[in-house]
């Protein structure tokens, strides 16, 4: 993805810092409440990752690259995906925001020149999870749903946070279903349903 085919999006000069680049792309467009939400999770999940023996350094860069793309407005993701030839389910097609998780990806490994597999998955699949999910992968899932960038604390948050008690996937697991019961869960991406089931067979 070319950030600069958007006329509307400002890119500043990259660092190589990229907490602070970071910062800088999402200030200048607007967005610092997003990047607020982006060191939030970061603090999660580092903590995570400490907790579950995983590489502190890959969960930080993870989480704070994991909204880069809210600098591209959702039916501009919509049009570039299609532009690709891309796979859209019908929840993308329906909420193309849920797209942002796979152009953060792409934004991460084109302008902050990310090339580790667990970072980039991780980013890619952080709002629905999916089929075969490593660590990685399900420690932004649950630090992003943690530190939630709405107000006051998260209704399912106690019911995740002991649900780390057991493991990652119990934790993800009792999310997903918390969403579902609630009918909280607008339209299910093909991604959620896959990592749905497969947790489901690993309970």
């Amino acid at each position: 993805m070319n950030l600069k085919s958007y006329e509307y999006i400002t890119l500043p000069p990259f660092t190589g810092d990229i907490q602070n680049d970071a910062q800088r792309l999402m200030h200048e467009n607007g967005k610092q409440k997003t990047f607020d939400h982006m060191l939030s999770v970061a603090v999660v999940s580092v903590s995570l990752a400490e907790r579950f023996k995983l590489n502190e350094e890959k969960c930080h860069l993870a989480a704070v690259l994991h909204d880069v793309s809210a600098v591209v407005r959702p039916s501009d993701m919509l049009q570039y995906v299609k532009e690709q030839n891309l796979p859209v389910c019908e929840a993308e097609e329906r909420f193309p925001f849920l797209l942002h998780q796979r152009l953060s990806k792409d934004i991460a490994g084109a302008y902050f020149s990310i090339g580790d597999c667990d970072v980039l998955s991780a980013i890619e699949c952080h709002t629905t999870l999916k089929h075969g999910a490593s660590p990685y992968d399900m420690v932004l899932f649950i630090a992003d749903k943690l530190a939630w960038d709405q107000e006051g604390t998260p209704p399912f948050y106690d019911a995740v946070y002991a649900a780390l008690d057991v493991s990652l996937e119990k934790a993800c697991y009792t999310y997903m279903l918390y969403m579902e019961e609630s009918g909280r869960l607008l339209c299910p991406h093909t991604n959620w349903n896959a990592a749905k089931n497969w947790l489901q067979s690993r309970m």
